[in-house]
């Protein structure tokens, strides 16, 4: 006959029957601190707005969409235009849908407007956010809710400059028409109550200050008008920089939009990547502070300075720029504008999502550790990594088309997607950040779960009611599983032991892990305390300590002793999606939600 290990149910035969109750004890879902804010670009609240794209009288149909992403199985998705339901839907895991708005949500008026843009959602989404009006077409992240700040503070991009320089011309340009002469600022009241926001312009003619009084999610569109601008407010806003027609080399325009990041999250060092089809390019900084940047050019910039500073050409490679003071800084083109993010804002885990079959990433990764990235569930195979001088990072870029998720390991990496329109001009933002902190599996979704209980009961019993409730016995079969284990194990408090999944087979004596009825695996790592394991006649099972004196070791102990479980729910990744989007888009038949608003 064969030797091997007994059946679960048939090593051990206790006798026992308990009223058990359950305590909760759940880990902190992914911690992601970015300058002591917690930071992820998926949520359940966000709110946006469509600006206007070219022009309002434009007699070409645009296209203004949100790609809605679900992580979880049976998400309950809404959107509210003007208080009033237009979309409700159930998406699955890994499931994407792109929902269409019509014209008249794009905002073309300088004054308050009703047509906010919320979404909600019963469990974890991300929201792409799309507008495109023939050739110009342009997508963003939209951040969520919690992301969104109460202070900003926004450049004024000289669109005069700009354009003598496309055009090697006098800066001097008369404007053909007032509207589209100078960037515009869209403030979304985040709020479910009237928000108060004082908005300060800094222009050569000295500081000029007015409030805005907003209505629960209610906006608001001005004209910059040759402004550096502060918002303050009581409540949190979101703030969009707009431009509908920014001119081009090719006597076409495109219009550009920029999810202004608030002031808690700017940086003092940002590698710009490097981007294709950028002939022309500038930095645009935004400091309230006298601020030395380093990097290509050596240069000091005057506190509140609207200058545009000329950036070398970026297809070659990304290069690095630092700041003596906290900063936020934008790569701008024409038809292009790109909120940098900052290294301090580099995270473990990012999702891309390309809806052209010509998208590109671009990953910056740290020299010594480039060749640990994934891209889903495979080692990224590509080898012309670029060097950044004067860092310890490279960079490559990436093609990509569809929806996947970029990871490492071990250390940060930075993360952008890119996309370009017919006439080759790119367009696009920072990837979506889903987890800050690495983990050697891959990108956690949901971070392991732990339950135990007051009741006392054997180790087949504990086996089968971690079971019970779709649990398993904790398994801590590496260190970083040791630590996480003891980590809740510090919060539970508990005196004596816990049964672990860890037992002894009845005819080799080999210890093995139990993780299921018919699940086992072999052991690499333990936690024996002194003494341990005792001899097999003596003990067939194992539990852990919850004293932290003896540093939660493991002990062997008979399988008919009466000690708690401990529980635990593996940890979910977003490596191990498979990621589907509805390419069939489809058209919502809108209520009324705007009578005063042009046809769509």
């Amino acid at each position: 006959m064969k030797l091997g290990r007994t059946p679960v149910a048939a090593q051990t035969n206790c006798p026992g029957n308990h009223r058990v109750t359950v305590m909760l004890f759940h880990l902190i879902f992914m911690s992601l601190v970015c300058s002591g804010l917690s930071l992820e670009s998926y949520g359940r609240h966000f709110i946006t707005a469509f600006p206007e794209n070219t022009a309002y009288y434009h007699p070409q149909e645009s296209s203004n969409m949100l790609q809605i992403t679900a992580f979880y199985d049976n998400t309950l998705v809404s959107i509210t235009i003007n208080y009033t339901n237009v979309f409700y839907d159930k998406l699955q895991s890994g499931q994407s849908k792109i929902v269409h708005f019509p014209k008249y949500i794009e905002q073309y008026q300088f004054t308050n407007s009703p047509l906010f843009v919320r979404v909600n959602s019963t469990q974890k989404i991300v929201v792409l956010w799309l507008s495109q009006l023939g050739d110009s077409l342009q997508s963003n992240v939209v951040q969520p809710v919690k992301n969104l700040g109460k202070w900003y503070s926004i450049p004024f991009i000289n669109y005069n400059q700009m354009m003598a320089s496309l055009y090697n011309m006098s800066d001097q340009l008369a404007p053909d028409n007032w509207r589209y002469n100078s960037f515009r600022l869209i403030i979304i009241n985040a709020e479910n109550s009237i928000n108060l926001i004082t908005v300060q312009s800094i222009s050569p003619d000295g500081p000029k200050a007015f409030n805005i009084t907003l209505r629960p999610y209610e906006l608001y569109q001005f004209q910059t008008n040759g402004s550096e601008i502060q918002l303050d407010s009581f409540g949190t806003m979101a703030v969009l920089l707009t431009h509908p027609c920014v001119e081009t080399t090719g006597c076409d325009c495109n219009m550009v939009v920029s999810h202004v990041l608030p002031r808690n999250l700017w940086g003092d060092t940002f590698v710009v990547p490097s981007v294709k089809n950028l002939n022309t390019a500038w930095l645009q900084v935004t400091n309230t502070t006298k601020v030395r940047l380093k990097g290509v050019n050596i240069k000091t910039q005057q506190s509140n300075s609207s200058e545009l500073i000329p950036f070398p050409e970026l297809k070659s490679a990304s290069q690095i720029i630092s700041a003596s003071n906290m900063v936020s800084i934008r790569l701008i083109s024409p038809g292009f504008v790109l909120e940098l993010i900052p290294e301090t804002m580099f995270a473990a885990c990012y999702l891309v999502q390309m809806n052209s079959t010509e998208g590109e990433a671009v990953i910056i990764a740290e020299t010594s550790r480039k060749n640990y990235v994934y891209i889903d569930g495979k080692l990224l195979q590509f080898t012309d990594w670029k060097p950044i001088p004067y860092s310890n990072y490279s960079s490559i870029s990436v093609s990509l088309s569809g929806t996947h998720v970029i990871w490492h390991p071990t250390s940060k990496i930075g993360v952008y997607m890119f996309e370009k329109m017919e006439g080759g001009i790119p367009y696009g933002s920072p990837a979506v950040i889903l987890n800050d902190e690495p983990d050697r599996d891959g990108c956690v979704a949901d971070s392991a779960y732990y339950k135990t209980t007051t009741d006392v009961m054997t180790w087949p019993e504990s086996h089968h009611y971690c079971l019970n409730i779709s649990y398993q016995l904790s398994t801590p079969s590496s260190e970083t599983a040791q630590k996480e284990m003891t980590n809740f194990l510090q919060n539970s408090r508990g005196p004596g032991y816990l049964w672990i999944g860890l037992r002894r087979s009845l005819f080799t004596s080999e210890w093995y892990w139990q993780k299921g009825n018919d699940s086992e695996s072999s052991v690499s790592f333990t936690k024996w305390a002194d003494g341990h394991p005792d001899m097999p006649w003596k003990a067939l099972c194992a539990a852990v300590s919850q004293d932290t004196n003896k540093e939660f070791s493991w002990k062997s102990v008979s399988c008919c002793s009466k000690l708690g479980p401990i529980c635990y729910k593996q940890a979910k990744y977003f490596s191990d999606m498979t990621f589907n989007t509805l390419y069939d888009h489809f058209r919502i038949t809108y209520p009324k939600v705007c009578p005063s608003c042009p046809n769509s």
